[in-house]
């Protein structure tokens, strides 16, 4: 059986040689901006696999499993964090909607990524704070 290393470098090439297919099926089919976004999200998940492999201390902090009890209390905190910025993009909404009469549209994907981001933020400023 494989190595784990080398399973992880595999599965990073597979991905990229599927965003060299996806693009070049697009641009030759004539929809290149099909193409391109999907070649776009295999890449996104080179990237990702790539970076995971290096990131095992991270990985931890994610998913808590075996994680030391510095490593928990930023965990939590970082929960607690996006939490709060979750509570505040929706009250922020509420009052647009109500005073502006603003419908939902697109910011609603940018507040969910905004809480997205204030976790991940949250996770690294409290896993380095000593």
């Amino acid at each position: 059986m494989a190595s784990p290393r080398l399973r992880d470098r595999l599965a990073t090439g597979l991905c990229v040689a599927a965003a060299v297919v996806i693009a070049l099926v697009g641009v030759s089919r004539g929809n290149a901006r099909a193409g391109l976004v999907g070649a776009g999200v295999f890449l996104g998940y080179a990237v990702v696999q790539a970076t995971a492999r290096r990131l095992t201390p991270a990985a931890r902090l994610l998913t808590g499993h075996e994680a030391e009890d510095r490593e928990v209390l930023a965990q939590f905190r970082a929960t607690r964090l996006a939490g709060s910025t979750a509570l505040a993009v929706a009250a922020v909404g509420v009052v647009l909607s109500w005073t502006v009469d603003w419908g939902p549209g697109l910011w609603v994907a940018g507040a969910a990524l905004l809480v997205v981001v204030a976790f991940a933020g949250g996770l690294w400023w409290y896993a380095r704070a000593r």
